[in-house]
């Protein structure tokens, strides 16, 4: 029997070169596929943080508040903010309005002295002070 050439297909008999670029071409596909995968990823990464924050002022404004229901329940704290608001007085106590001032006061100007002019300087104290030494 005779040997017979078997004509070879494939890539092996290019060479190297095109396995090279075969290689890069795949990877650079695989390299632009996970791009926008990782985009979102950092953007839900910035997201989050910035609901962590959000999170944070939400927890301090509900400490405040609970803070706030607890002096409401105190009843000196309601006595002290009645005073204060609509002037409430206890059945033995005295209270005083205090009046703002009448519009004639307000309109009165005040007196201003006027201060008697600087003696004259002498000649060599007008030196002196064009120097800046005295």
């Amino acid at each position: 029997m005779k040997a017979v050439a078997v004509p070879r297909f494939g890539l092996a008999r290019l060479g190297r070169a095109p396995q090279i670029v075969a290689f890069l071409l795949v990877l650079a596909l695989l390299g632009g596929m996970a791009i926008e995968p990782t985009r979102q990823l950092l953007a839900q990464r910035d997201r989050i943080s910035g609901m962590a924050g959000e999170l944070r002022a939400a927890q301090a404004a509900n400490a405040r508040l609970e803070a706030q229901i607890a002096r409401l329940k105190n009843d000196d704290y309601i006595e002290q903010r009645a005073r204060a608001q609509i002037g409430l007085v206890r059945p033995a106590e005295t209270t005083y309005v205090v009046m703002p001032p009448s519009d004639g006061a307000a309109k009165r100007k005040p007196r201003v002295r006027k201060l008697p002019p600087p003696p004259p300087s002498t000649f060599f104290e007008s030196v002196l002070h064009f120097i800046g030494v005295g």
